[in-house]
């Protein structure tokens, strides 16, 4: 026949299940967070090193960088990198300034010819070569205010 618990072995075994069942269970819980945060960390590393020295610091073109720079200024999930984003932007913003403004107004030069022409000729001298030579220069302008951005192939 067993002999009864006293209080204090009922109290030692209630606190070795508690110990064993809850405490190891949050321990746990909490490494494995932490280990998740740790890899979701790494994977945006990962992908900031396949996309971004190509994209940005490689990249001479200022207006593919400021896209860039605001596009992850709003995306990037964790605060601390979206505030260094965001610092990045900033910092690159006089660099796009200087290669836009003139670009900005030889369009808007252009533009004036353009209706300078269109105002001096006949509706039948539409085929005039400044025309062309015109709207030439503006469709590069576009391209060089608005480029393609092309992504490097992604290396896993």
């Amino acid at each position: 026949m067993a002999t009864p618990k006293s209080p204090l072995q009922l109290w030692i075994d209630m606190a070795k299940w508690f110990i064993t069942s809850v405490v190891l269970a949050t321990v746990t819980l909490i490494i494995d967070t932490g280990f998740r945060d740790r890899q979701t960390s790494l994977n945006e590393m990962k992908f900031y090193n396949n996309y971004v020295t190509e994209l940005l610091v490689l990249n001479s073109n200022p207006v593919q960088k400021r896209m860039l720079a605001q596009y992850f200024a709003c995306v990037t999930p964790s605060e601390k990198l979206k505030e260094g984003w965001i610092l990045y932007y900033d910092s690159i913003y006089p660099e796009y300034a200087a290669y836009v403004k003139p670009l900005i107004q030889e369009d808007s030069l252009l533009k004036e010819q353009y209706r300078d022409l269109l105002t001096s000729l006949n509706v039948t001298d539409l085929k005039h070569s400044g025309f062309a030579e015109i709207q030439a220069r503006r469709d590069e302008i576009r391209t060089l205010l608005y480029p393609e951005l092309k992504l490097p192939t992604r290396n896993e």
